[in-house]
């Protein structure tokens, strides 16, 4: 990976909707050249996909959360993986290190409807513990020029 790939990965991450004319244009290069560098990232697995940035509100899960979850010893993490996932509020889950095993991301249409999302965590699957953080906002826009900046360093 060179100064060029590093260029191009820093400007999709700021706007992966870029077309390859206008990126090519950002970094001196042809939209052909260009389009060929971002295939041999996504060969490489660089680049892993393409996102869109979803509205959550605007599709009537307006609460959103940080539920963290304690297994009992011996659980079994594949089964409460599957039983978490196939919850429809859970957006996410990171299986982590400390005193949670699982902190999952979720989107809620109202407190009601988190009450009952967490007193359906899979017990039967090993959850003995939970904890839930309600998401006031989140701090945005550093973090994508961190990216980018990263990308550019390496």
């Amino acid at each position: 990976m060179d100064a060029i790939d590093r260029t191009i990965l820093g400007e999709l991450i700021r706007d992966g909707r870029l077309s390859f004319r206008d990126l090519a244009a950002r970094v001196s290069l042809s939209p052909t050249a260009t389009a060929e560098r971002v295939r041999r990232l996504i060969e490489a697995g660089v680049i892993e996909g393409f996102h869109a940035e979803i509205n959550l509100a605007a599709l009537g899960r307006p609460l959103q959360a940080f539920i963290d979850v304690r297994l009992s010893p011996g659980a079994d993490h594949g089964e409460l993986e599957a039983g978490l996932l196939a919850l429809p509020a859970v957006l996410s889950g990171t299986h982590v290190t400390g005193r949670w095993d699982y902190t999952l991301a979720v989107a809620c249409r109202d407190v009601a409807e988190l009450d009952e999302l967490v007193m359906a965590l899979p017990r039967g699957h090993g959850v003995v513990d939970s904890d839930t953080r309600v998401r006031l906002r989140e701090l945005t826009g550093s973090g994508v020029e961190a990216l980018a900046a990263l990308a550019a360093s390496k």
